[in-house]
């Protein structure tokens, strides 16, 4: 596959197979995440532990459940949806507040899922475990989030299930695009 396959076949996984990801993969996979254009320091915290994981997905549940906003209790009522859809591994970006730490995390996770759907797994960008992951509280350090660093975003990563769970469908709109010539 090249790099146009794979940016043509990505697409948000939203349901995993128990399955783990080969150490091989998630290396590469980690690798090219580093390799992203960067102006300054970021952290991929890789969490696999099952409990983490599940304290992370039904907490950031119980918040969509009881929040006010529309489309959280929307999805969190969809029969069977959960927060981190049963992934096997979640990648937590995180870097400082100030200076370009959004962008340098964003440019990471775009690498990450582009290698991801390189070879054969799948994934899903995600913000909702920012809900519990404040880059000081005992679970940020629990996964390993440097002092001074704030999430920014996730990925999660595993093989593709069958049982996917409905997400917005991609509809090829190009009326964002204007040019100046």
């Amino acid at each position: 596959m090249n790099t146009l396959d794979a940016l043509q076949k990505r697409k948000s996984i939203r349901g995993y197979l128990d399955k783990t990801v080969e150490k091989e993969k998630l290396n590469l996979i980690l690798k090219y995440g580093n390799k992203a254009p960067n102006a300054g320091p970021f952290q991929m915290s890789v969490i696999t532990n099952k409990e983490i994981l599940k304290t992370i997905n039904d907490t950031v549940m119980d918040i969509m459940k009881s929040s006010d906003n529309d489309f959280m209790k929307m999805r969190s009522s969809i029969p069977g949806c959960q927060p981190l859809y049963g992934a096997p591994m979640l990648i937590v970006l995180s870097a400082p507040k100030e200076g370009f730490g959004a962008a340098n995390t964003a440019n990471a996770v775009t690498n990450i899922c582009i290698a991801a759907t390189e070879l054969g797994l799948g994934s899903c960008f995600v913000i909702a475990p920012l809900m519990v992951l404040d880059g000081t509280n005992e679970l940020s350090k629990k996964i390993g989030i440097p002092e001074g660093f704030t999430p920014m975003c996730g990925m999660l990563l595993g093989y593709a299930s069958e049982n996917q769970i409905p997400g917005k469908p991609y509809v090829e709109d190009y009326s964002n695009i204007n040019y100046v010539n």
